[in-house]
């Protein structure tokens, strides 16, 4: 498990930038912004919410990203399980289905930490 960890803890750490693109001046931001933002504001319980909901649609990228916030969970060790590698596995197969390579290359980090 500590093994495991320290891979995603390092996966983590390099991977997975997200380009959150500003918006002009009196636009709404869409979902998916909204819980960009919040997820860059440090919120990532609320831009998981948003994330889950979205993908709970069909919608890859939120599945990707619900995913790599439930991985981020278990690195972070204190609140973190297997329940939610299990949580995260589901997302990013979803995402990875809809072909987010994102998704595919972080459920092979997965796989080789086994």
């Amino acid at each position: 498990m500590l093994v495991q960890k320290t891979i995603v803890s390092a996966l983590l750490a390099s991977a997975f930038v997200v380009a959150c693109p500003g918006l002009a001046r009196g636009e709404t931001p869409t979902a998916i912004e909204e819980a960009h933002r919040a997820y860059y504001r440090g919120q990532l319980q609320r831009a998981l919410q948003i994330y889950e909901q979205l993908a709970a649609t069909g919608n890859a990228e939120a599945a990707e990203r619900a995913g790599f916030i439930w991985l981020r969970r278990f690195a972070a060790g204190a609140q973190g399980s297997q329940a939610d590698i299990a949580r995260a596995t589901g997302l990013l197969e979803q995402a990875a289905s809809g072909g987010r390579q994102g998704a595919l290359f972080l459920l092979g980090m997965l796989d080789s930490a086994d």
